[in-house]
């Protein structure tokens, strides 16, 4: 069962400079970067189709992460910036699930394209929520695809 956030996720019109004021001011260290396919954010955030979106991952840690989704120019007005989604990791992937849908009608499971990466969403009091029933990435490995181990 998830005991703690794992990271937030804030859509932002100036990436750029939203992470260079998480490492410059805040103290935060780049984990990751890549490249998060239209489809992936249709079906998470209710995006229209796009080419997608970068995504930098900072912080330390297996909790407190902040999740900074470049917004594409012309997405902006369905997209306005602020906080996106909450992220939880679990155990019991299977059991979260379930006890999720008691709660929330719009529970749906993702295929990352990630191999061992379980991911469900569901929306509670007008946030998306997303459950990760696994999460790996390199610790600052670069841009890499979210279609791609």
């Amino acid at each position: 069962m998830p005991g703690h956030l794992h990271h937030v996720v804030m859509r932002s019109h100036s990436a750029p400079t939203f992470v260079a004021f998480l490492t410059d001011v805040v103290g935060m260290e780049v984990q990751f970067t890549m490249r998060v396919p239209g489809e992936i954010l249709e079906k998470t955030l209710g995006w229209p189709p796009s080419d997608g979106a970068d995504v930098t991952m900072l912080g330390s840690g297996d909790a407190g992460l902040i999740e900074v989704l470049d917004v594409p120019e012309h997405l902006r007005d369905v997209a306005p910036e602020g906080l996106a989604a909450l992220s939880f990791l679990t155990d019991d992937y299977a059991g979260t699930r379930e006890r999720a849908s008691a709660f929330a009608e719009d529970v749906t499971s993702l295929d990352t394209g990630i191999p061992g990466v379980d991911l469900f969403f569901c929306t509670m009091g007008g946030v998306p929520i997303e459950f990760m029933g696994a999460y790996a990435p390199e610790a600052n490995s670069g841009t890499s695809d979210a279609t791609k181990a």
